[in-house]
């Protein structure tokens, strides 16, 4: 089971308020049902690939709907494909939609904008944005790297609405065109985060959490080990070029050039050609020498100057 799929059937399984459940429904019909025209007038049918949600979508409509539903199952062509279930409702669907905010038929025209009159602590606008999530939002698995949250419309206008409502929540979603839909999206994992919270998917905020944590810290644990790799070679390299340029200035009997200091570190260098400069320094103040990376790293400087005007 996808992910989103989780996320739409764990909020259909909570218990929704009358007044909660019509608005949920209301977003749920607008952008997932079709109107059909029978020898009986028009009906309006409902679809989901999953029966879980489809079950859910029934019981609340025989809560504020009195009309006849037929419920089907219709087993697609194509291979490997879900079956569709699907809900029609066949009853005075005219003044359904117009009661419920959702269609006006006499005009053929989507309401886009709901009544909110009475949600005093939005759980209304919650419920009405969990009913168009579970009829065209998407939400992709936090297992991927790529942070994604949409809801797909054939309506710019549509988009923008809930664009605005998202965005009055402190949301950041934004709006783009692909070919002939509309998608309004959000793509940071706290939006995706904060979304799910929102629609009172708890156990998906709980999923999406520990995975989204598990792999931060996993790819702060090997960004560290990289870098650590990385100090480890660059170690490894300065190291053996350091130790070429004391053995030319032995060579060419110029040790006694260098100051106390720096043969002193010449010598703990040629014995210790994998130290670190950290290691280094804790060498030099074991004999005495008191004395900062920053200070090995300037001695090291002055023997490779050496060394240079040898070859010069």
């Amino acid at each position: 089971m996808s992910f989103a799929r989780e996320v739409k059937e764990e909020i259909l399984n909570h218990t929704f308020s009358q007044e909660q459940a019509k608005a949920l429904l209301c977003g749920f019909i607008k952008y997932n049902g079709e109107l059909i025209f029978t020898n009986k007038g028009f009906a309006l049918k409902l679809t989901s690939t999953s029966n879980n949600i489809i079950r859910k979508i029934f019981s609340l409509l025989k809560e504020i709907y009195s009309g006849n539903i037929d419920i089907s199952i219709v087993q697609t062509q194509k291979l490997n494909r879900d079956k569709v279930y699907e809900l029609v409702l066949t009853d005075n669907i005219q003044e359904f939609l117009a009661k419920n905010y959702i269609y006006d038929i006499g005009n053929n025209v989507k309401i886009i904008e709901i009544n909110l009159k009475n949600d005093h602590d939005n759980s209304l606008v919650r419920a009405y944005i969990s009913g168009v999530f579970i009829a065209i939002g998407s939400v992709n698995s936090p297992e991927t790297t790529n942070y994604h949250l949409e809801f797909q419309t054939k309506e710019l206008e549509s988009a923008n609405y809930l664009k605005e409502i998202l965005n009055s929540f402190e949301f950041d979603f934004k709006v783009i065109n692909k070919r002939t839909k509309y998608i309004c999206y959000a793509k940071k994992s706290l939006v995706v985060s904060d979304f799910l919270k929102f629609v009172d998917a708890s156990r998906a905020v709980m999923k999406f959490e520990t995975t989204r944590i598990n792999r931060d810290v996993s790819n702060n644990v090997n960004r560290m080990m990289n870098i650590d790799i990385y100090n480890q070679q660059k170690t490894l390299s300065a190291g053996s070029q350091q130790v070429k340029e004391i053995e030319l200035i032995m060579e060419k009997r110029l040790f006694n050039e260098l100051s106390e200091k720096a043969q002193k570190l010449a010598t703990i260098r040629l014995a210790n050609r994998d130290a670190s400069y950290s290691e280094l320094e804790l060498m030099m103040n074991e004999t005495g020498i008191a004395i900062t990376k920053s200070g090995i790293s300037n001695l090291f400087k002055i023997i490779k100057k050496l060394a240079e005007s040898i070859g010069d």
